[in-house]
């Protein structure tokens, strides 16, 4: 089979898993069924942390699909193991509405593992993503004129949200319900990896 044929199924299968990831994420968001009007302000207050949820993983969804779809127009040549690679990012995407709903219904609880679970998931969602663009760089699958000090940036981007998820793991089991606003640090790591020198 052709390798640019086999690469656009790839993509175009990819995407069709986001976009399904992406619909699964707001099934979630109901307010229970027959709750009279006056108790439709409270229902909706008490609705915000599935909300919340549902936003954070609607834009690292998106965002890394954003990433996956820049990546592949970089990418000029498919193999086996760039499509198992793939197979695994999609993997981890399509999981991803399970912790989300795990994380809105019992984020608020004192323990630790739904934001655990919810962690674990993005870190290997950053993990992946890493790994599908250090992998077309080591296997010359990608465009010949790629800029070495550009893809490492990439690179440490993706290893710097990585970090932020995976060090909230343990954090998780101190903080509980608060183990959300560590990953707030996701968005100085990223400018920070942005800014390392070559």
């Amino acid at each position: 089979m052709e390798s640019g044929t086999s690469l656009e199924r790839m993509v175009f299968f990819s995407d069709a898993v986001f976009a399904i990831a992406l619909t699964l994420l707001a099934l979630d968001l109901k307010l229970p069924a027959g709750i009279p009007a006056e108790q439709v302000d409270d229902a909706l207050v008490a609705a915000l942390p599935q909300l919340l949820a549902y936003a954070l993983s609607f834009l690292i969804i998106a965002r890394t699909w954003m990433s996956h779809h820049s990546d592949f127009a970089r990418i000029r040549r498919f193999n086996v193991n760039l499509g198992r690679l793939n197979l695994a990012l999609l993997f981890f995407i399509a999981m991803l509405p399970g912790p989300t709903s795990v994380l809105s219904q019992y984020g608020d609880d004192p323990t630790p593992w739904p934001s655990v679970l919810y962690a674990a998931n993005i870190a290997a969602v950053y993990l992946t993503m890493a790994a599908i663009w250090g992998y077309a760089r080591h296997a010359d699958l990608m465009e010949r004129e790629m800029d070495p000090d550009a893809h490492r940036k990439v690179f440490s981007i993706r290893l710097a949200g990585a970090l932020v998820f995976l060090l909230s793991i343990p954090a998780a089991f101190v903080l509980n319900a608060y183990t959300p606003f560590l990953w707030l640090l996701l968005v100085p790591a990223s400018w920070a990896a942005r800014r390392l020198p070559a």
